[in-house]
Parts: C-alpha cells; structure tokens; sequence
C-alpha cells in the first residue's frame, strides 16, 4: 500500500498477560517499526506489573496505596506497598499467596473511590467481597508497555528515526514525560492526546513535501536502500 507517511498508533506490548485492557495487546507496532529500522527506547521499563485479585483481570492499582499487605499467615508483609514496594510483594508471591486489604481508607475516602472508579469495585461486588474490611489474595499482571514506557523512539515532537514514520500513543516511548512508569490514566491520557495530534501533522507536512510527485515517487523494500 502507498502512503505519503505511516502513523503507527497501535498500543502498547503486554500479549496474553490475562489484564483487562492489556492482554490483546501484541505489540505489532513496534514490530512493524523495528522491521522498518526504527530504533526503540526505555525498553528497560518495559515489565510493568499491576495488582488485581487473584483470578481476575482488573488491575487498576491507584486504590491499593490505601491498602495493608498481609502473609499467607496473616502477619503484615513490611515494605510491600502499591508503589515503591511491589518488587516486595512480587517476591513473595514466589512461595506463598499473598492478600490485602483496603483499611487504610476512612468512610469519606471510601465513599469518594466508589465514585471516582465504580468498576474498580465490581470484582469485588461480583465476588462477594468488601475489600475494605475483608482480606483478600492478590496476584501480579504483566501490563508491559502499556503501563511501562518503552516504545518507539522519538526524535522531536512527532518523529521516528525513520523518515515518514511516525508514532503515537503506547506504541512511542513516554520516558521523556515519565521517566520508567507511567500509570493508566493521566500522563497515558494527555501523551495519547498530545502525541497523536503532533504525529499526525508530522505526517501531514512529511507527505505534503513531495508535492505532486508523492504518489508516483520510486519505493524501496526497507531492508534495501530507500532512494
């Protein structure tokens, strides 16, 4: 197929991982860019895990910072936390089951999360469970890039290292805006936002330039060179 330029705005990569949200996700974008020769970066923070209810595939975690981590025996799991401590809990879900509950949160703060995020509690409805005064086992979900930052590499505000090839969204690297970790809403919102307005008139200006020889203008394979 011609085209005076490609914006790949295809996600990011967390393929089969069981997240909502995530696990069809294949990361064909990045694919698609590395076979046209295209460098990726922030790659190294590509592993992102998030924390659902053990056999389910919610995994939206800005709640669990409320939340106490508990052992298999019941005793507290010290230095776990939501953030800054889920390499904590990651390690010991290697040899035993690891629970949690949501008690940290007084009733004010209960009732403003029900309301800021409903579906954040329908597993729990659906299961029976009130997560604030009930503990329950927790499990670890590959979000990959989705909720990591690596992607495609960006040379300024709307390109690639590929000349007509253009990124947006997941499937573009965010470290310059988040650093390793970017979350699910905000930062991930306004970069979807942002950089699919930058690429797609990155693209409209790359196909303009050739004029009215665009559409007839000799093409190469990539893996050979692109005159």
């Amino acid at each position: 197929m011609r085209a005076g330029a490609v914006v790949l705005a295809t996600g990011g990569c967390a393929f089969l991982s069981g997240a909502l949200g995530c696990n069809v996700n294949t990361g064909d974008g990045a694919l698609f860019a590395a076979e046209a020769g295209a460098e990726l970066s922030g790659m190294e923070f590509s592993n992102a895990y998030g924390i659902a209810p053990e056999g389910t595939s919610v995994t939206k975690t800005a709640f669990y910072s409320f939340a106490t981590f508990y052992h298999e025996d019941g005793t507290v799991l010290e230095g776990a936390a939501s953030q800054g401590g889920r390499s904590v809990i990651a390690r010991a879900l290697l040899h035993e089951k690891v629970y949690c509950r949501l008690d940290r949160a007084d009733a004010s703060a209960r009732r403003a999360m029900r309301l800021a995020q409903p579906n954040f509690f329908l597993t729990f409805d659906r299961l029976g469970i009130d997560p604030f005064t009930e503990r329950f086992a927790i499990t670890l979900l590959a979000e990959g890039t989705v909720r990591g930052t690596g992607g495609i590499r960006l040379t300024g505000d709307d390109s690639t290292t590929v000349p007509g090839l253009y990124a947006a969204g997941d499937a573009a690297t965010r470290e310059l805006i988040c650093g390793g970790f970017t979350g699910g809403g905000s930062h991930n919102a306004a970069w979807a936002i942002s950089s699919g307005t930058w690429a797609g008139q990155g693209a409209a200006r790359y196909a303009l330039s050739f004029g009215r020889h665009g559409a007839t203008r000799r093409l190469a394979p990539r893996n050979r060179r692109n005159p």
